[in-house]
């Protein structure tokens, strides 16, 4: 049996390409239907996910969504919450009015208002010099974790990363390390990809290059490989 945990975005999904995202999904359920097990860490909500899991048929026995801020079982049962701090969002939330930028608090779920169930605080901005402004300027001010996204801004808890995700969910679900395997391609992945054997996907965020792991041109072309090992 092997465990393999994947990035979502540009790793199993690729926005626009149909015929990847479908054998990317058809390859998954093979390797499930073998007795291994498939999970997937993602920087997206529960509720952004799902849609893209029916509509490609994508079996899972876990989602580490919001980058580890909450873990789901198989049955989509929430088994961990790492929630920021009510106070550390108020500061937060301070901020991004005086600067006035479109930002939003996320349960995990869906988009709130109360700070005292928020797992990330997300900035709505596009352009890069924006993103990497915004980041420069919260690090001087909050010691909460943040890095910028596609589309986003995203500040979570300091303890929240990919890594201390999947180490929590094999503590709780007394998983073997030695069956895990990890693959993504972003900078969000380093931390797992550091931590754990895998692969980076070839077209990948430079920051990975230091860790001289194996590269794959896609994720489908990876599982086949791991099923035949």
């Amino acid at each position: 049996m092997k465990i393999l945990m994947s990035d979502f975005d540009d790793t199993i999904y690729f926005e626009g390409n149909e015929e990847l995202n479908q054998k990317n999904s058809e390859t998954i359920r093979r390797f499930v239907s073998y007795g291994n097990i498939f999970g997937i860490v993602t920087g997206r909500s529960y509720s952004d996910l799902k849609p893209y899991l029916e509509k490609y048929k994508i079996p899972y026995s876990y989602l580490l969504c919001e980058d580890g801020a909450k873990l789901f079982n198989n049955m989509d049962y929430c088994l961990d919450t790492v929630l920021i701090p009510g106070e550390q969002v108020k500061e937060v939330e301070k901020i991004a009015k005086e600067k006035n930028w479109d930002y939003y608090f996320d349960d995990g779920y869906n988009e709130t208002t109360n700070e005292n169930d928020c797992v990330k605080v997300v900035i709505r901005v596009v352009q890069e010099k924006e993103k990497e402004d915004i980041v420069t300027y919260l690090k001087e001010k909050t010691s909460l974790h943040l890095y910028p996204s596609r589309k986003h801004v995203n500040i979570v808890s300091n303890e929240v990363n990919k890594e201390n995700a999947i180490k929590k969910l094999f503590n709780l679900e007394e998983l073997d390390y030695s069956h895990l395997y990890v693959i993504g391609d972003n900078e969000t992945d380093y931390e797992m990809l550091k931590a754990f054997q895998g692969a980076v996907i070839k077209k990948h965020h430079k920051k990975l290059d230091s860790l001289e792991k194996k590269e794959v041109e896609y994720l489908y072309q990876y599982i086949e490989e791991l099923m035949n090992h």
